[in-house]
């Protein structure tokens, strides 16, 4: 008895703890359900929103893409319009709905001039049904350019629409006054089809279309009006509740056998304090060991005889991958990645996720350090092909650092540091690329600290200056824009050059309010020089931040200066990278007057569709264009293509680094518009500009006297 009791005081608060340890699970599966099914119908929320707005996008790019076509111009601009040409052209594809169930050719008033339904002649004409949805979306394609789509409402139920004007692609000859052009519109039925379609991508159970909301899962479809034109319904797939479902049983079966339990509590205990210890040095995703698990291990090989080589690799793209194909599209490519480290560093070798998208793997021996270094080199070679991801293939890249040290030279500590700098100057000099430590990446890295820190100690004291360097008017020579740019004395360093301080601002988060202070400056310093324009330069980190278009207009507005004498210069680097957001600032950008630069054409991959996308208002030819034109004929033909395109898309040319009177001449009789480099004038500060720019008004007005 007294055995007995000695037991029962011993396992009595172990079978409590256990008795509540159940509880709380339980609790916590039943919120765990809640929250799954929560966040699976948000999910499904967003995805099918952004489905149907592809939709849209779709139907107004086929549009767009079928109206800026010359046969189509020539088709309804001579004369009286083709009609056989516009049935053969878009009518008979009505007929099987591949992409469109309507097509309709209006007039200037938006009328139709000729419908085909389901290929078939429409006698109704569409504007009675959704005439004022065609000139609202009209409107917008006349102030953003290109298709424009949407949602109306029809008398057999919403339907989606593109709408474009007809233009022709090179011959501007063919097109009338502007009060005479002809429309584009296509129409596409919300059907069961096309629903089917999307909810079996999406993975959604009873996609439906209704009037009304009713029971269940639903998001309106709202017309280009802004009014209700219908409901998305469907069947919530309450993942939580099944698995919750399943799992009931075993949570009773527990709660049943929570006294046999006790008894081997004690062997139950150690093999958990066994798990955890090894869940703590894993990680959950890749199933491969951790950071803290990496430095143990560095520890023990570094306390052996052998050298030990690390490698530090960082997945370039995959934050583009998780932002654009969603986490669970990252987590699998993390998942591949791991597997394919595993594989290709053998049993010899080990390793380690260390969060994000970084990986580690350590070899030791002999020969680590060569070893180390010809399979980083084949694990680049390996990141340059595609990866299959269930029913997608991605392509990415990596940075690659790599580390080595003898026994008793480092420790784990400064084994990783070396690697991570030597992988930071690899993803600086332009990624996928292999860079390995020594002693010139840590001066380089302590220049780069203490430019941030002087950067830091300057943005507080606005201890920068702005020099202006004049883009001069082939016409008439004189200056009609000045480019602003920055200049910064270091303390210690002495002048540094933007191309060494810029990154560091843009990766130590400085750029939003240096940027904030050259354009305030520019601002201020161009105000008394009427009618010449001013051109600031903006970082790809500055436009990253969605209060950029604000900042902007808060900027015009402090300092007076009228937003259509403010061009902003932007590469394409970025516009690549994220069209819909960099589409986004753009329109908030031109929505506040200012002019939209591309800079550094001709350097890049910038096509005819990426400029009509983005709407420019001016092409600046690079200056490598700019000499290979004097040498090359073939540069020559594409130096007069790039300007021929910028006139057919109504942009102004700039033709940057002339510095010579042959490159200059070559320019002007390409038909650039603004010439700019050392062969006119170089940056000079605001008060010599102020200067130049009377002397150049006293010598126009003096020309045009005489």
């Amino acid at each position: 008895m007294i055995l007995l009791n000695r037991h029962f005081r011993i396992l009595a608060p172990v079978a409590a703890l256990l008795g509540l340890f159940v509880l709380v699970q339980a609790f916590s599966m039943v919120y765990t359900a809640r929250e799954t099914n929560t966040i699976d119908t948000e999910r499904t929320t967003l995805a099918l929103g952004a489905a149907m707005r592809g939709h849209v996008d779709r139907l107004a790019g086929v549009a767009s893409d079928n109206a800026f076509w010359d046969d189509a111009a020539a088709a309804v601009y001579r004369g009286t319009p083709d009609l056989a040409f516009i049935r053969r052209a878009w009518g008979d594809s009505t007929g099987d709905g591949t992409n469109y169930d309507g097509a309709y050719v209006l007039d200037s008033r938006f009328h139709m001039v000729i419908g085909m339904r389901d290929g078939k002649n429409d006698p109704l004409p569409v504007e009675r049904r959704i005439g004022g949805s065609i000139r609202l979306l009209a409107q917008r394609r006349v102030d953003h350019g290109g298709g424009v789509g949407g949602i109306v409402r029809m008398p057999e139920g919403p339907v989606l629409i593109g709408l474009a004007q007809i233009v022709p692609t090179s011959r501007p000859d063919l097109l009338g006054p502007a009060s005479q052009r002809y429309w584009l519109l296509f129409v596409k039925r919300i059907d069961s089809e096309l629903l089917a379609a999307t909810a079996d991508r999406l993975l959604i159970d009873d996609l439906r279309l209704a009037p009304m909301k009713s029971s269940g899962w639903a998001i309106v479809l709202r017309d280009v009006n802004g009014r209700d034109a219908a409901w998305l319904q469907w069947q919530a797939a309450k993942p939580g509740l099944i698995v919750l479902h399943h799992v009931l049983p075993l949570i009773a079966l527990a709660l049943a056998t929570a006294i046999l339990l006790t008894v081997l509590i004690a062997w139950q205990g150690a093999r958990s304090i066994s798990d955890l210890a090894r869940q703590a040095l894993m990680d959950g995703l890749s199933d491969l060991p951790n950071r803290r698990a990496l430095r143990q291990e560095l520890s023990r090989r570094l306390g052996g005889q052998d050298d030990v080589a690390l490698c530090l690799i960082d997945l370039d793209g995959f934050k583009f991958i998780n932002d654009n194909y969603g986490h669970a599209v990252g987590d699998r490519l993390i998942v591949s990645c791991a597997q394919m480290l595993v594989e290709m560093a053998g049993e010899r070798g080990f390793v380690a996720r260390l969060g994000g998208d970084e990986f580690a793997f350590v070899l030791s021996g002999p020969k680590a350090w060569q070893g180390v270094k010809r399979l980083a080199d084949r694990i680049l070679d390996k990141m340059s092909t595609p990866f299959r991801v269930d029913e997608r293939t991605v392509l990415i890249g990596a940075s690659i650092g790599v580390s080595h040290g003898e026994r008793g030279e480092v420790d784990a500590d400064e084994l990783l540091r070396r690697a991570d700098v030597a992988m930071y100057a690899a993803k600086r000099a332009g990624k996928m690329r292999v860079c390995q430590f020594d002693a010139r990446l840590d001066q380089r890295q302590a220049r780069i600290h203490l430019i941030e820190t002087e950067l830091r100690q300057a943005l507080a004291k606005n201890d920068f200056r702005l020099v202006y360097q004049p883009l001069f008017d082939t016409a008439d020579g004189g200056v009609r824009c000045v480019e602003a740019l920055l200049r910064w004395t270091s303390p210690t360093l002495g002048e540094v050059e933007p191309v060494d301080f810029i990154p560091v601002a843009e990766e130590s988060g400085l750029i939003d309010p240096m940027g904030r202070f050259i354009l305030r400056k520019a601002c201020e310093d161009a105000r008394e020089w009427h009618q010449v324009s001013v051109a600031v330069n903006v970082s790809a980190a500055q436009l990253r931040n969605p209060d950029f278009p604000a900042h902007v207009r808060e900027i015009l507005k402090d300092t007076g200066f009228p937003a259509r004498r403010l061009e902003l210069e932007i590469t394409e680097t970025y516009l690549i990278s994220d069209p819909e957001t960099a589409g986004q600032v753009m329109r908030g950008l031109q929505d506040l007057g200012v002019s939209i630069a591309l800079d550094d054409f001709g350097t890049g991959y910038a096509s005819i569709g990426f400029l009509r996308q983005f709407s420019f208002d001016k092409l600046k030819l690079d200056r490598s264009l700019v000499v290979d034109a004097e040498n090359s004929d073939a540069a020559r033909a594409l130096l007069q293509a790039s300007v021929a395109m910028a006139r057919a898309l109504d942009m102004e040319v700039t033709a940057e680094g002339v510095e010579t009177v042959g490159q200059a001449d070559l320019m002007r009789i390409a038909g650039c518009d603004q010439l700019q480099g050392w062969l006119f004038d170089k940056a000079m500060a605001p008060e010599d500009l102020t200067r130049v720019i009377s002397a150049q008004r006293q010598r126009l007005g003096s020309e045009a006297g005489a």
